[in-house]
């Protein structure tokens, strides 16, 4: 494990996880949450493991549990900016996992990792407005809405905002105080 949280870890996300992680993103409740409409092939699938994994730009951790060390699914940073020092901040989860607090605790790891070792100065992420299991998730780990995408997603026969949501290291430094 790279870090370790009170119940979960963040360690390698290796591609025995992706096959795993590829049963979820073709599960129709998780492909609705990522707004695909056709299931994704193995093959597919693998070709984007092997670009996204090795991305000088993208860090990505599987999570496990620490006591039995199951693998839950996936945090990560995507497209890491040298200059402007920010992230976006993108996690999936089984849906075993759901409700039980283990996305709060990713995040929370995932933005120790992002502020204190790759001295970020903001970490963002998209949520579309009706995800409010995800938004508390987000609100939990310090998160705040800074932007309304209007009409951004098509989702459940109806367009629905999005929204971006962000943490800046100073009001980071602020809640671990």
């Amino acid at each position: 494990m790279i870090m370790r949280g009170d119940r979960i870890g963040l360690g390698q996300f290796t591609q025995e996880h992706s096959m795993r992680y590829l049963e979820w993103v073709n599960d129709s409740t998780i492909a609705t949450s990522l707004t695909r409409t056709l299931p994704v092939t193995e093959r597919e699938h693998l070709k984007w493991y092997d670009s996204s994994v090795g991305r000088p730009d993208a860090v990505f951790f599987s999570v496990s549990h620490n006591e039995t060390d199951e693998y839950l699914g996936n945090v990560w940073l995507w497209g890491l900016h040298t200059i402007h020092r920010s992230a976006e901040l993108r996690i999936l989860l089984s849906p075993e996992s759901a409700g039980k607090g283990f996305g709060t605790e990713a995040c929370k790891l995932m933005l120790e990792f992002a502020f204190a070792r790759l001295n970020l100065n903001k970490v963002f992420l998209y949520v579309w407005e009706n995800n409010t299991s995800a938004r508390r998730t987000f609100e939990k780990a310090g998160f705040k809405e800074e932007a309304r995408l209007i009409q951004e997603y098509y989702l459940e026969g109806r367009y629905q905002d999005g929204l971006r949501m962000a943490l800046l290291r100073q009001d980071w430094h602020k809640a671990m105080a």
